[in-house]
């Protein structure tokens, strides 16, 4: 197994230093994402290079946190709530077979959780699934991915 560290900037990625989610809170779409909710709490978007449709990832967006523990019980009460709205409009619209939540953060921590239907006919069903097998080089075609987002918000309208 090769030798594995933190990075060297890690406490000031932790402190918010750079952070490319703060950067994309509340700017709508990107080279990344197509952005479906801007909810009380957080944020949803819809990952454009995902093999797994519904694949999306949903935001803290008051100021850069890293850990869900540092949010009070109300935050963390609200951003839990719209990150399991978030999965039951991803289950209404795409019925997956299974929802997979993932909070982790390793590489950019700013809270955020993944929110990643599984399939029958996924690359991993039935266990873990690598992030090599949750991504796709090529997007999902623009007219098709707006589509899904304007479901998605419609499941997800107060």
């Amino acid at each position: 197994m090769a030798d594995r560290a933190w990075p060297a900037d890690w406490d000031e990625r932790k402190a918010g230093r750079d952070c490319p989610l703060c950067a994309a809170l509340g700017r709508g779409d990107n080279d990344y994402v197509v952005a479906v909710r801007a909810g009380q709490f957080a944020e949803v978007w819809l990952e454009r290079r995902t093999r797994l449709p519904g694949y999306c990832i949903v935001v803290w967006r008051h100021g850069h946190v890293a850990e869900p523990d540092d949010l009070d019980p109300a935050q963390a009460s609200g951003y839990w709530a719209e990150v399991l709205a978030a999965g039951r409009a991803v289950r209404a619209r795409f019925g997956p077979v299974k929802v997979n939540y993932l909070t982790l953060g390793n590489t950019v921590p700013h809270l955020h959780t993944h929110v990643v239907p599984r399939y029958l006919d996924d690359p991993a069903p039935g266990g873990p699934i690598e992030w090599a097998q949750i991504h796709s080089a090529d997007p999902v075609p623009a007219a098709e991915l707006h589509r899904q987002a304007a479901d998605l918000r419609a499941l997800l309208a107060d």
